[in-house]
């Protein structure tokens, strides 16, 4: 099968659909295409890049987004039915199931932001490795930091001072979406929520921190300077390697005036 041919794909999900209430059959039958999409080349391939990957069928990322298109388009009329059917994708564990559910919240978010909040927030604490952390944060719940960060921006706080990494993780990539919002402007909590992690161990936690603070300061550079001026003076590895990551998106100037302060 064409890895990521549109009209087929379609087709084959318009067929699927009918089953949309067997969730048994259902299931069987996407699991069925997604192992015709799949190899175990794409397997080893993707196992290699994401540790504790999990169970994968094994197909393309492309494919899986157009599988997500075509049950987010249905999902758009039936929305009680959809969010069923995330949590189940979610729950039955696939890398492909998972990464689908997270392209299928996308589309809800923006009619059902408190939904969309909800059930993402339930799927937290079963986040596995960096692509799930990552698909959901910035893809699951995008529309819904963008337009409501107030609902948000709350659950960050929580979620940051949690003993597991990966929700330590999701708590920062959830806010490299915000400056994508054409509306924003930085209000100081995001600041407060990625501060709580400067220093901490874990690399995953760390390389999310600089991707938030480098994508707030390609839009709002002064801010994203004036933050990393207060913790260049740290003597902490984990905020100064953050740091000198971060600060790649500012002017020379003010990445020399940085250097200066690390030394």
């Amino acid at each position: 099968m064409a890895k990521s041919d549109k009209g087929l794909i379609g087709a084959l999900m318009n067929e699927l659909l009918q089953h949309v209430g067997e969730p048994e059959a259902f299931d069987v039958r996407l699991h069925d295409l997604l192992r015709a999409l799949g190899s175990e080349q794409n397997v080893a391939g993707a196992a290699r890049f994401i540790p504790g990957l999990g169970e994968s069928f094994g197909a393309p990322v492309p494919a899986l987004g157009l599988i997500a298109a075509e049950l987010a388009k249905w999902g758009q009329r039936h929305p009680e039915e959809a969010f069923a059917l995330v949590e189940r994708l979610w729950r039955n564990g696939s890398r492909d199931e998972r990464v689908i559910a997270a392209k299928v919240l996308e589309r809800l978010g923006r009619q059902q932001p408190e939904k969309t909040l909800e059930l993402a927030a339930s799927f937290v604490g079963t986040l596995r490795n960096w692509e799930e952390c990552d698909q959901l944060a910035c893809f699951g719940l995008r529309q819904v930091v963008q337009r409501h960060p107030e609902r948000v921006l709350p659950r960050c706080r929580a979620w940051v001072g949690d003993e597991e990494r990966w929700t330590r993780r999701f708590a920062v990539a959830v806010l490299t979406s915000l400056p994508k919002a054409k509306s924003y402007r930085p209000s100081g909590e995001e600041f407060a929520i990625l501060e709580a992690v400067m220093a901490d161990e874990a690399r995953e936690v760390q390389d999310a921190v600089d991707w938030a603070l480098r994508e707030i300061g390609k839009r709002h550079p002064t801010a994203l300077a004036d933050v990393l001026r207060r913790h260049a003076s740290s003597a902490h590895r984990s905020t100064r390697r953050i740091i000198r990551r971060a600060m790649k998106v500012l002017p020379d100037e003010e990445q020399a005036a940085l250097r200066a302060l690390l030394a």
